[in-house]
């Protein structure tokens, strides 16, 4: 892992994002590996070489807040609860999805129009693409419809198993499939 790895998932990273159970913050994160951008990468690269991801940094704290707005605060959806995990962990998982985005492309894994979760594209891009192709069907006299979904949680639902076999049999390594 390179120090550029690491800094590019600190990029993203709030200095105002509440931490953990452990208290640390991305603002003792920052300045440590600006002070030895090797210390990070040789803490990180075993977990991520080994597809392990240690116990005690999926600890996190659960906050509840008042849903804004409730005319009654006597029932539980009146709340919605925040989970504050690990900065560490946090840190960790997005080296992974650095990794795994940048795997899936380069393997052609990925649809050609896909921008979320890849590093320069974003909702710009996707709006330009979908700008772009609705013109050229309209222009062939296509009637033009899209559908959009909020898949928001929709990971939550994949199952493991198979795509852990579609990244393998795409040629994504051992380690980051684990």
């Amino acid at each position: 892992m390179s120090p550029a790895e690491v800094s590019s998932a600190l990029r993203k990273s709030s200095n105002t994002s509440a931490p953990g159970p452990s208290g640390i913050p991305y603002s003792i994160w920052k300045p440590v590996h600006e002070a030895n951008e090797r210390l990070l990468p040789t803490l990180f690269t075993p977990l991520l070489t080994h597809g392990y991801h240690p116990l005690a940094m999926k600890k996190a704290n659960g906050i509840v807040l008042d849903k804004p707005g409730k005319p009654d605060y006597r029932t539980p959806a009146s709340f919605r609860i925040i989970v504050l995990l690990e900065t560490g962990s946090k840190i960790l998982e997005r080296l992974s999805a650095l990794r795994l985005a940048s795997t899936a492309h380069s393997l052609g894994l990925l649809h050609p129009n896909q921008c979320g979760s890849l590093a320069g594209l974003g909702s710009f891009d996707a709006v330009a693409t979908l700008t772009h192709e609705v013109r050229l069907l309209q222009a062939a006299s296509f009637k033009v419809s899209t559908l959009v979904l909020d898949v928001k949680g929709g990971f939550d639902n994949v199952c493991a198993n198979k795509l852990a076999n579609t990244l393998t049999k795409g040629g994504v390594s051992a380690y980051l499939v684990a």
